[in-house]
Order: C-alpha cells, then sequence, then structure tokens
C-alpha cells in the first residue's frame, strides 16, 4: 500500500535566528569590497557582498534616497570603474559610453528612485537582500512587464522646487552632471510637460537648465 506523507517545511524567517545583528546589517555587504566582508559573510553571500551587486546597488540607492548619511557620502567615493550598473531595467545602459565609477552608479541609482515620478511598462519586484538571513530587509527593482519592449521600462522624474536646493544628491549631479545627463534631460522634459518648469526659477537645478545648452535650445525655464 502506497502511503502518502504530508510535509510541512518552515520558511527561513521562522527557522532562522530573527534577532537583527549588527554582521547582519546590509550596509557591512554592500560598501566596497573587501576579503574581510568575504570572509564575515562567507561563501553563500559571495554574490551579494561588494558594492557593485546588484543586491547592494538596489539597498544602497534606496537606503541612500531616504536619507543621505555618512555611509552614503563614504559609498558615492568608491572610483571602481570595473563594473556596470547591474540595477539598471534599460539594457541599453550596459552599454552607455558614459562609463561611472561605483559611487557615481550610487549617485544615478539614487537619484532614479529618489525623483521617480511615474514608470511605465514595468512593476517592482521585492526579494530578500540576503535570503539566508531571517532578518534581512526586502530589496525592490523594476523589472519589465512586456519583455518585448525593446527600450523596457519608461521613466518620469521631477524634484520638489522647495527642498531640491538643500538636496545633496541634486548637489552632486549639478556639480558633476555628465555622468547623470538622462536624468537631468527627464527632469526638464517632464516638468515642463506638467507646467511646473518655471517653479525652479531660482534654484541650483533652475540656474543649469537655464544654463546647459540642450535645455537652454528648448527654451530655459520656459514651460
Amino acid at each position: 500500500m502506497n502511503k502518502t506523507n504530508n510535509y510541512s517545511y518552515s520558511s527561513i524567517s521562522n527557522f532562522g535566528y530573527n534577532k537583527i545583528l549588527p554582521v547582519n546589517n546590509p550596509l557591512s555587504y554592500s560598501i566596497n569590497k573587501t576579503m574581510d566582508q568575504s570572509f564575515l559573510h562567507g561563501s553563500s553571500a559571495h554574490n551579494i557582498v561588494g558594492q557593485e551587486s546588484k543586491a547592494s546597488q538596489a539597498f544602497l540607492s534606496a537606503y541612500c534616497a531616504n536619507n543621505w548619511d555618512e555611509f552614503c557620502e563614504f559609498a558615492s567615493q568608491n572610483t571602481q570603474i570595473s563594473y556596470p550598473n547591474n540595477l539598471s531595467e534599460n539594457p541599453l545602459d550596459f552599454v552607455n559610453p558614459i562609463q561611472r565609477t561605483s559611487g557615481q552608479q550610487l549617485i544615478y541609482n539614487t537619484a532614479k528612485k529618489k525623483y521617480l515620478k511615474k514608470m511605465y511598462n514595468c512593476q517592482l519586484k521585492s526579494e530578500p537582500f540576503d535570503p539566508t538571513v531571517a532578518t534581512s530587509p526586502l530589496i525592490s527593482y523594476w523589472v519589465p512587464t512586456n519583455n518585448n519592449n525593446v527600450y523596457k521600462c519608461i521613466p518620469e522624474y521631477a524634484v520638489d522646487p522647495k527642498t531640491i536646493d538643500n538636496d545633496p544628491v541634486m548637489s552632486k549631479i549639478i556639480n558633476d552632471p555628465l555622468p547623470y545627463s538622462d536624468i537631468l534631460i527627464n527632469i526638464y522634459n517632464t516638468m515642463k510637460k506638467d507646467g511646473t518648469l518655471s517653479q525652479l526659477e531660482g534654484t541650483y537645478i533652475g540656474n543649469y537648465f537655464s544654463n546647459a545648452p540642450y535645455m537652454a535650445n528648448q527654451g530655459g525655464l520656459k514651460s
């Protein structure tokens, strides 16, 4: 006689150790990449450890979009240029002629999350930062809803004129705009379409739009 056994398996969140430990803080995985980090987190986390990994890029950009602190500042100084933007939802970014450092990738991905107004053709996918740790936070990134769409996700970015001058992320972008030119052009076009572009007059980004060749040729801050 055949006997069917019904097994019930516990999820990692129920089975694992549920106390949040400093070693499990994603910041300890994500900033730069050293041998110490690899020894600390073990071989099971080899595809997570390091500022260039997709999980780390997703975590750091969300963390820094919420609050730019000393960890974000330190990570933004990373000059490694060997890795692509693994968080990109657009495959064309992998052949972008602008080669960004790991620090610039952080600023770029942070800006994309912080200034996003609306996303078309994509949906958010969430998963644990480290699936082997019960208390690991969720990270999110965009995935296309139509795999046949060549350009995949289509974002719209905008900024708040009242607070943008005190934004450390935008300050870094305006001081070195070339690696973030597509975001700046997107902000310009989105706010011009929405009729809010003139509200940026007198701000740092408004001054940039008034003087940068592309935006000036489009009429500056005229909505």
